[in-house]
């Protein structure tokens, strides 16, 4: 009996589970993108995640912004599902990461001739590129300011950005350009290649690591960006920050998984920053990670997926995802069954004890003429406990207290032939 509950409440919640997720089991053919700049670094990596998911009928429409600042306010307003961060941009709550990408390198460019300090804390005085509001530079640059301890006012902030800030600065019509952007980002080329531009090589990269939120230093070897020149001429070490996919909470699973594999296949091999396979990854996220996307980083591709659907597969998961936990909660509950069960197998006997107490207690100072009443009670009693319907294991419960009732019959009767 108890198994067979068991199965049931299984079956039922199974059920349940399945039809919750059958409302959307098709999965969606469109997909809004938040992406930085037309040419930057990253809409050239949007529009790569867009020619994969076209190889599943996946329409991605990429939204060009001023960067991850706008981004970010995209998502909060729910008019883009997915877009890539920088790290350290706030973002309103209910979000969720899809995995850390990459890092950015905190780029800091000057035009050769120039005597920028490397110390970022005596940068008072100087113009420089940061990029518009919006922009994650800008948000990236304002914060490691204040890192420094520098005041905003001590620098003249130009709102150029990208291929703009480049030509600002070879042009001289700026100090320094400051770019937070991975190593393939198209405008950083002609900077790496042109001699009248000089990389510089940040102070205290440690020190500002430790100020600012989800922040690295890595070493960037010797020969990166070019081995003719040799550039950087030695081992450089770079203040990073790790960019994210970031998505909204009700993402469709299939949606998730496939922007997972694209990101293994863009991000996933070794570069001048990771090592092979170090990205997609789960470390130090500072949203909270979509529990399918968690899941697909940590044990890889779905054997299913040879023979199934990806969309098909991607339902799967999701279902055992949710099915786990609430089987947690139910085994407690299964195992506790059996034990309520016998206890009220039992409680439909052990109540009649009560008044077969009663009347035991009563024929002791009862007068002759109470003892018929009391027979009857006992008699109608028998016949009740007679009728109960009990699994078998428990009928002995109920002989039990019959013979309890014959019993006191017993003494009714020798007290009735002493009198």
């Amino acid at each position: 009996m108890i198994r067979v509950f068991g199965i049931v409440v299984t079956l039922v919640a199974a059920a349940a589970a399945l039809f919750w997720l059958s409302r959307d089991l098709a999965p969606p053919k469109t997909l809004v993108f938040a992406a930085g700049g037309e040419g930057g670094g990253y809409w050239t990596l949007a529009q790569r995640y867009k020619q994969i998911l076209a190889r599943d009928g996946i329409a991605v429409e990429v939204l060009a912004t001023k960067g991850s600042v706008e981004n970010a306010q995209l998502l909060a307003e729910g008019r883009a599902q997915v877009a890539i961060l920088q790290g350290g941009i706030v973002t309103e709550e209910g979000l969720e990461t899809l995995g850390a990408l990459f890092l950015e390198p905190v780029f800091l460019f000057t035009r050769a001739d120039a005597g920028v300090p490397e110390n970022p804390g005596q940068w008072q005085g100087l113009r420089a590129a940061v990029g518009g509001e919006g922009s994650g530079t800008r948000a990236a640059v304002l914060t490691l300011m204040r890192a420094a301890r520098l005041d905003f006012s001590a620098v003249d902030l130009d709102t150029r950005g990208g291929e703009a800030a480049v030509a600002a600065l070879l042009a001289g019509e700026v100090d320094m350009a400051v770019f937070v952007a991975p190593l393939s980002a198209p405008y950083l080329q002609p900077l790496f290649q042109d001699e009248g531009a000089r990389l510089v090589r940040l102070e205290h990269v440690e020190a500002l690591s430790r100020r600012l939120p989800q922040s690295e230093v890595t070493e960037l070897p010797s020969g990166a960006l070019s081995l003719d020149p040799a550039l950087p001429e030695v081992p450089l070490p770079l203040l990073t920050m790790v960019a994210s996919l970031v998505a909204q909470p009700d993402l469709h699973p299939s949606l998730v998984d496939r922007l997972v594999e694209a990101a293994r296949i863009i991000h996933g091999r070794r570069d001048a920053l990771a090592e092979d396979g170090q990205f997609p990854n789960m470390e130090g996220a500072a949203l909270p990670p979509d529990p399918y996307a968690r899941d697909l980083i940590a044990s890889g591709t779905s054997p299913l997926q040879q023979v199934l659907p990806y969309w098909v597969v991607a339902q799967i998961n999701r279902f055992v995802i949710l099915l786990v936990p609430a089987l947690l909660l139910l085994l407690p509950i299964l195992r506790m069954l059996p034990g309520i069960y016998a206890w009220r197998m039992r409680a439909r006997v052990f109540r009649h004890y009560a008044t077969i107490r009663e009347i035991e207690l009563e024929a002791q100072e009862a007068p002759i003429e109470a003892l018929d009443e009391m027979e009857a009670r006992l008699a109608a009693l028998d016949a009740e406990l007679a009728e109960l319907r009990l699994p078998l294991p428990y009928r002995e419960y109920a002989y039990t207290a019959r013979l309890h009732i014959d019993l006191l019959l017993s003494k009714l009767a020798e007290r009735r032939n002493a009198a």
